[in-house]
């Protein structure tokens, strides 16, 4: 028997539409959140107008900005179900993620999005993360799993990217955001786990076990410190494998949906207002993670 989707204490829904990006509506939509069949043939048709002449996602989802591996990536894993109805744009947007993939296997944003990345970024976070010009672990995560997920054939060009991620792991079990650099960026594990899972790598082998005990660690941490935002992850570890696990999986869940806002989403730390893009990809993580509590 199917699990029923654990419920939610405010309006998602509306919030998302009133303040969503294309994005945040198309994965509510895939999460199984229920909305009228015109919004997501809005977002389909909103996202082919979108694309940019090269097959991509612009930046931020704007028009006129030059393409992102990122949104292109992230988008193409809320889509990969319409690969027939929407064979074209997503042909399109297999292409220029295949033209971003460098000669070590892994992905890279071009140089000219330096600018923007540290206009968004920068003066707040830090971008030290999302350099520009080289080869990312966790952008290649996303690249790596969205290509699998839609059926991409280049046995070849799929293999160097997984290697490139299962060469690149560090001793503690995460990864650094790109070779060379000596700290691990445990943010960026949740992006990686994913991608060897579907490209074939062997639960058992040592470095997805090793990258999932430590997200796994993480999340236990964040949990304990009531840190939301991380729960962003939590889908990244898969099915429970222990009773200890599933009852991480069930606090973790408890504390997105306690954590609701009353308009519906949820805020990143120290916002004062709610983030639709956080908020579609937490209440992402609470339908997915139903079925294993």
């Amino acid at each position: 028997m199917t699990k029923s989707r654990i419920e939610l204490h405010y309006n998602l829904q509306e919030f998302i539409l009133n303040n969503g990006s294309i994005a945040d509506k198309l994965r509510l939509h895939s999460a199984g959140y229920e909305m009228e069949s015109r919004h997501q043939e809005e977002a389909l048709d909103q996202l082919g107008n979108t694309l940019n002449p090269d097959g991509g996602i612009p930046f931020n989802m704007a028009s006129g900005n030059p393409s992102s591996v990122k949104e292109t990536a992230e988008i193409l894993l809320l889509i990969h179900k319409y690969k027939n109805s929407h064979q074209d744009f997503i042909q399109q947007m297999i292409g220029f993620l295949v033209a971003r993939q460098k000669n070590d296997g892994g992905f890279a944003e071009t140089l000219n999005l330096n600018d923007m990345i540290e206009d968004k970024w920068g003066t707040t976070t830090g971008r030290e993360w999302y350099p520009v010009g080289k080869s990312i672990t966790w952008l290649t995560g996303k690249a790596l799993d969205a290509l699998c997920l839609v059926g991409y054939d280049d046995e070849e060009r799929l293999r160097r990217a997984r290697d490139f991620l299962l060469y690149s792991q560090h001793e503690d079990g995460h990864w650094p955001d790109f070779k060379g650099q000596n700290i691990s960026d445990p943010l960026g594990t949740g992006n990686i786990l994913p991608a060897l899972k579907a490209i074939g790598v062997n639960s058992n082998n040592k470095v997805y076990k090793d990258g999932r005990a430590a997200l796994l660690q993480r999340l236990k941490a964040s949990v304990k410190n009531k840190l939301t935002c991380d729960m962003v992850d939590l889908l990244s570890v898969g099915k429970p494998g222990t009773e200890k696990e599933r009852e991480l999986v069930k606090n973790a869940v408890g504390l997105v949906v306690s954590s609701q806002n009353p308009d519906g989403g949820w805020r990143i730390m120290g916002a004062k207002k709610s983030d639709p893009e956080l908020s579609s990809i937490l209440a992402f993580v609470v339908s997915r993670c139903s079925a294993h509590i």
